[in-house]
């Protein structure tokens, strides 16, 4: 093996010799070469997921590794038990193909690869056509349904758990399924759907509550559509949104499948699994040198900010240069801004608020005091909200779309208890696809209620400073929302 599958980054290929166990399919037995094409998951020190090939080139398959550790044995059996499971229950999932081992004490269990699917989640973010979204969203019902009838709860109901190829749902990574003989009760159908609700963007929960109205009824579901129905099901999901809020902030910073954190040197970095490589390379060993590339955009003694482009895509660089030593003693135990900036977004996205994507953070220290940081995030080329408003003041249709989008990304953050606290006018960006909120290092969330109300109606003056007194766009934006600040 040219390294273990445990270190190896998605951008290498390697090949691995595996010592079949058990084969469910007449065609695997003694020693197979799979080609490790790429990483499709991670977490860190006990298993990951590729995509791979046997040597035999007998078709694509998904291969999961369980690295050697106190939880190997358990997560593997679980795996390996769980598809079982599915198949006899008469639930669609991946085929198991074989069970193996390798030198270095890995366990292996691969399965067919589902041709033409998509992760759900990608259907949820991406999908531009209603009509798809609407039956995978239909047939994902559908499929949870069948799940709790047959005693089947996937306790991760994370949308990247399940594929659509069009036509039907396959349940994947089973290990985190638990099992019982019946019907799930209706208590604990009910909390399962709150927690997932609770765990999914705003405009995919109403649709997906939508299409549960739609088939209870035909499905036996009576009971458990009253309770959907019933006037506390909204606010039980809110209180699970906020537990969500709390482990995507921790999540932000651990390293997993979906962020590497690694350490080199002086330099920490955390990013998105899928940066490119050559761009994560870059970040470990040398980030200064992006600030030599590209356009700068602002030159200051707190932060320097520049627009680069790497492998086509727009990215704007923020560095945050190093404070007096007295202020770094006294903040030691603070999370940097730029650290804020990074965990801050990925929370708001989660959140469905609208916020530039988060690309990476880099921290440089000294002797356990922070030198310089680096914030990357994706380029959203727009104008201040001030100016479109003020450019589009006698456009209906376009001054409406403006302030449909303020309202809904307010509401949103009078949802969370979210205080960003400079409402300056170049911190909300519109452009043709809506408008992005930035600058959100020092945005808090959860704020307790009391003190929300005030830092939240104090964001709305500093809104509404960025138009002169007496001004018609000022007038309209109070009028339309005031209600939503003075809850």
């Amino acid at each position: 093996m040219s390294g273990s599958p445990s270190i190896l980054s998605m951008a290498e290929v390697s090949e691995v010799k595996v010592q079949i166990v058990d084969a469910y399919v007449p065609e695997w037995e003694g020693t197979v070469t799979l080609k490790l094409e790429k990483m499709l998951r991670h977490l860190k020190g006990r298993r990951d997921v590729w995509l791979a090939r046997s040597q035999s080139g007998s078709g694509t398959l998904i291969a999961k590794r369980f690295h050697p550790g106190d939880k190997q044995d358990r997560e593997y059996n679980c795996e390996v038990s769980g598809i079982k499971q599915l198949t006899k229950r008469g639930i669609l999932c991946p085929k198991l193909m074989f069970t193996a081992n390798d030198k270095n004490g890995g366990l292996w269990v691969v399965t067919e690869f589902i041709g033409n699917s998509t992760e759900l989640s990608e259907i949820v973010l991406h999908c531009t056509n209603p009509a798809v979204l609407k039956a995978a969203t239909q047939q994902f019902v559908n499929a949870l349904i069948m799940h709790w009838q047959l005693g089947v709860h996937q306790t991760d109901a994370h949308l990247r758990n399940f594929l659509w190829n069009g036509q039907f749902i396959y349940t994947i990574d089973v290990g985190s399924i638990h099992f019982s003989e019946g019907a799930l009760a209706l208590t604990k159908k009910t909390t399962i759907l709150e927690k997932m609700l609770g765990g999914y963007l705003e405009s995919f929960r109403c649709d997906l509550i939508q299409a549960f109205v739609e088939s209870c009824a035909g499905q036996g579901e009576s009971e458990l559509l009253a309770r959907i129905e019933s006037p506390n099901f909204a606010s039980r999901i809110e209180e699970q949104e906020a537990k969500n809020l709390r482990r995507i902030w921790q999540k932000s910073r651990r390293d997993c499948s979906q962020y590497m954190k690694e350490q080199h040197g002086f330099r920490m970095l955390v990013c998105q699994r899928d940066l490119e490589p050559d761009l994560i390379e870059k970040l470990k060993h040398a980030p200064d040198e992006l600030m030599e590339m590209g356009q700068r955009l602002k030159s200051g003694n707190t932060c320097t900010v520049q627009q680069i482009e790497w492998a086509g895509r727009a990215i704007v660089v923020k560095r945050y240069n190093p404070k007096p030593i007295f202020y770094r003693i006294r903040h030691i135990l603070h999370m940097s801004r730029a650290m804020r900036s990074w965990s801050n977004g990925i929370v708001m996205n989660q959140l469905d608020v609208p916020t530039v994507v988060p690309l990476a953070v880099v921290e440089e220290s000294n002797c356990g005091l922070l030198e310089r940081a680096y914030f990357l995030m994706e380029h959203f080329e727009g104008e201040s909200i001030s100016d479109y408003l003020n450019q589009k003041e006698n456009d209906e249709v376009e001054f409406e779309r403006a302030v449909s989008g303020l309202s809904r990304l307010f509401a949103r953050l009078r949802q969370f208890r979210v205080v960003h606290g400079d409402f300056k006018a170049k911190n909300i960006l519109i452009n043709e696809s809506g408008l992005r909120l930035i600058d959100t290092d020092g945005s808090r969330f959860l704020v307790n209620r009391r003190r929300f109300t005030l830092k939240f109606q104090s964001d709305f003056k500093r809104f509404l400073s960025n138009w002169p007194d007496g001004s018609r766009v000022r007038r309209i934006l109070k009028n339309r929302l005031s209600a939503i600040f003075d809850q």
